[in-house]
């Protein structure tokens, strides 16, 4: 199973290919615009570096920027429907939850800074939405949170007397998306469809979000 992971949810876009678990390429670039470009540009460069028939497009759907979710969408779809490969969409929780050293325990949250205040959760468990931080929800028992805002948002929990614990937020990648695709399906679940979730972060905290120079 050879799995084409594309993702431009926050400042940084990339592109990988995997195979059987194993990164194969992956391409990456964080440009102050154009991302339908770079992603197109980013995309040969890894089919070059990784050749083969594609069978499954995964695509980042957020919560994330506006615009970065709609170029990679957009290429995900125009690739497989040309390609005749599936589709499918991978959430922010389920590519972040990919670089954890374990499978979390309970409920797991990646919580981001809102631009019109409180916070944007995104839960493997299916809490998605913006809440207050007076107003969280409550987690089916322990809960792990990562993100930008895990912080604020464990205090909160604790005082309410629930277990949480905060978890390091790592960059989504093309590759976690991949990796994330491929927990899906060995998992069984259906493809998920490729709509965007928008939760458009300041321009400050997007931009914490770019991975350190190598």
């Amino acid at each position: 199973m050879r799995i084409l992971g594309l993702d431009a949810a926050f400042a940084t876009c990339s592109v990988a290919v995997s195979e059987q678990g194993r990164v194969c390429a992956e391409r990456s670039a964080a440009p102050a615009r154009g991302q339908s470009a770079v992603l197109a540009t980013l995309l040969a460069e890894a089919l070059a570096a990784a050749p083969g028939r594609i069978d499954l497009v995964a695509v980042m759907i957020g919560p994330g920027g506006f615009t970065g979710l709609r170029a990679a969408i957009a290429l995900a779809q125009g690739f497989a429907l040309g390609h005749g490969a599936t589709l499918t969409g991978v959430t922010l929780a389920e590519t972040v939850a990919e670089a954890l050293p374990a499978p979390p325990a309970g409920a797991f949250w990646v919580a981001l800074p809102h631009r019109l205040g409180g916070v944007f959760i995104d839960g493997l468990e299916g809490t998605q939405g913006r809440f207050d931080l007076a107003h969280l929800p409550a987690p089916p028992g322990a809960v792990t949170v990562a993100g930008e805002a895990a912080a604020l948002v464990a205090e909160q929990l604790a005082a309410r007397g629930i277990e949480v614990r905060q978890s390091e937020f790592s960059v989504p990648s093309a590759g976690l998306v991949a990796a994330a695709a491929a927990r899906r399906l060995a998992a069984g679940l259906p493809p998920r469809a490729a709509q965007p979730v928008y939760a458009e972060p300041p321009a400050a905290i997007a931009a914490t979000l770019r991975p350190p120079p190598a």
